[in-house]
């Protein structure tokens, strides 16, 4: 079997378009070059959810520690995963070492970074109502006032109308905050006349564009007749239904293929060739005054949309009722597997189901042509391909946590083959109705769940204490590392409350209470066999500070260093 470099991915959920065109990019790129992908996927916005079930869905990010990822791309979204999160996904990825490769508004302090710049882009949607229509008073309404894009595109319009010589002071921009909110505050001031009503408006975003023809139409004003209006980024809908938007196609999935070509020369050396691009450019509509409306135009890539054909057939399938007659996790497992089936594209579906304890213990997948398969199965988020095929074909696989607030019941898996596919709202429910009803499950069936035969449980810990001994075994190895508790489970493999109970029932201490005992036996060594300064032992021991050494020396020998090194020479 061929061995391919697995590439982790971290994303936000996939609420953005431009950031599904990122990743569908990236996917394309991938396969092309002969990766396998694991993509961490958290399905919510982690600003302003429930505190309990946003905490819980964090877990997902365990699996930035998997060894077997051999580097990361990582799509960066302010808005949906904010602050904390991002904290603490570039924490874990530092604590990897290994490569990253981010997608970011802005360069990175630490990683590699692919940034999209709309400055040229922004600027032709300027151009065009200067140059096509003859537009002088230009306003613009763009997003967030801290925002690199928002500050981006208002560069552009700053510059392109300085270019044509046309004037433009403070009150012919406005922040908005790239959604509907921002719109009818800034409606009513043109409106009311505090704000002269322009020739032309041109938005950050087509969200805002759209929201403020609605209103001003809704008021009296035609669009494009007494102003035009233009959006970004490309949303292929109907403003009105007599007016069209005309936006700006951006090639965000160049983007995504763009970050993962460097990535892949960065870890391997080799420069792969690009995969075939979706093109950019102008939806010509009608809201920015044009009325020969081009035929053809960019044509939406069908792996974004689901045909009529298949929504119909899968309308009003329910699978809810069917998952509250299961009477056990077999039934569970077996009618989700089954209902599976629906989602467009799907070529693999693995649900994995864990103990209360932590540990993982049934597993089910289905092929999309294939009967399901369920059977017990021992797994960590330790490994990332333990959610791949195994087959020499390049795979990507989307993997998100299952859990109701902080009752967690495992993790789910999907792939859609050589599709360039990502997940979409019927992915999001399917996951929805199967966390409700695991909550149920978890409830009535608990001993099936947590209950393990005699020779299971006896597998288990022979396989539990195997794990506690090569790990005392390194740290005796390396004691004078600087080991943490996070940083010994992911050696182990094991949770940090499994970590810590068993290997005291084992080796009747503590983890950190044998990594002094180990760095005291090397002090001894080096006190009796080398000619090593006490400063220097300290440090090769693992100690910050020559006093702290020397306290918890005396407290496990009874001797200073000194009084040990001369004791010992003596007798020999």
């Amino acid at each position: 079997m061929i061995k391919k470099p697995i590439i982790g991915i971290v994303a936000p959920v996939l609420s953005r378009v431009y950031v599904q065109d990122i990743l569908r990019g990236a996917i394309s790129q991938l396969r092309h070059c002969g990766c396998d992908a694991v993509i961490i996927a958290p399905l919510i916005q982690f600003e302003n959810n429930v505190q309990a079930h946003a905490k819980a869905e964090r877990e997902i990010f365990r699996m930035i520690g998997a060894k077997d990822i051999d580097a990361f791309l990582y799509l960066k979204d302010d808005t949906t995963m904010g602050a904390a999160v991002i904290s603490d996904i570039e924490h874990r990825l530092l604590e990897t070492q290994k490569y990253v490769m981010t997608v970011d508004e802005s360069t990175h302090p630490v990683f590699d970074s692919t940034q999209y710049d709309d400055y040229d882009e922004f600027g032709k949607v300027v151009e065009h109502l200067i140059e096509v229509h003859g537009y002088r008073r230009i306003y613009c309404l763009t997003g967030w006032k801290d925002s690199f894009q928002a500050q981006t595109r208002l560069r552009a319009w700053k510059d392109r109308m300085t270019q044509h010589g046309l004037y433009f002071d403070d009150t012919y921009f406005e922040y908005g905050t790239f959604w509907y909110d921002s719109v009818k505050p800034y409606a009513e001031k043109l409106l009311s006349g505090e704000l002269q009503m322009p020739e032309a408006i041109v938005c950050g975003n087509d969200v805002m564009a759209v929201a403020l023809i609605k209103t001003l139409i809704s008021r009296g004003v035609r669009v494009p007749d007494d102003v035009a209006v233009t959006g970004y980024d490309g949303y292929p809908f109907t403003a009105n239904v007599d007016v069209t938007l005309t936006t700006y196609v951006r090639n965000n999935f160049q983007l995504g293929a763009d970050a993962v070509r460097r990535l892949h020369r960065n870890l391997t050396g080799l420069l792969c060739s690009s995969v075939e691009s979706q093109k950019s450019g102008f939806l010509i509509g009608s809201s920015c005054g044009c009325t020969n409306i081009p035929t053809k135009q960019l044509s939406v890539d069908p792996c974004v949309t689901i045909p009529r054909m298949w929504s119909e057939y899968t309308f009003g399938i329910n699978m809810a009722p069917a998952l509250a007659q299961a009477k056990n996790v077999s039934d569970f497992l077996a009618c989700a597997l089954y209902h599976s089936k629906d989602i467009y594209h799907m070529q693999r579906v693995g649900i994995y189901l864990r103990r209360h304890s932590g540990e993982y213990v049934f597993a089910a997948t289905c092929k999309a042509d294939g009967t399901p398969q369920i059977h017990r199965f021992d797994m960590s988020l330790d490994s990332a391909s333990a959610f791949l095929s195994g087959t020499d074909d390049p795979e990507t696989v989307f993997v998100s946590p299952l859990h109701l607030n902080e009752k967690q019941f495992g993790v789910i898996s999907v792939s859609f083959g050589e599709n360039d596919r990502v997940y979409d709202a019927g992915w999001l429910n399917y996951v929805t109705v199967l966390t409700q009803a695991l909550d149920r499950l978890y409830s009535e069936c608990s001993d099936e769940l947590n209950s393990t035969s005699e020779t299971e449980q006896g597998h288990r810990r022979s396989a539990l204490n195997e794990k506690l001994i090569m790990l005392r075994k390194k740290l005796r190895e390396t004691s004078a590392e600087q080991w943490t508790v996070d940083a010994l489970c992911k050696e182990s493999g094991l949770s940090k409350s499994t970590l810590q109970k068993h290997y005291k029932q084992l080796f009747g201490k503590s983890m950190f209470e044998d990594l002094i005992d180990f760095r005291v036996e090397e002090a001894k060594r080096l006190l009796s066999e080398t000619d090593h300064p006490l400063s220097e032992i300290t440090v090769m021991c693992g100690y910050s500070t020559e006093s702290y050494f020397m306290k918890q020396f005396k407290r496990i020998t009874h001797q200073t260093p000194s009084e040990y090194r001369r004791l010992h020479r003596t007798k020999k």
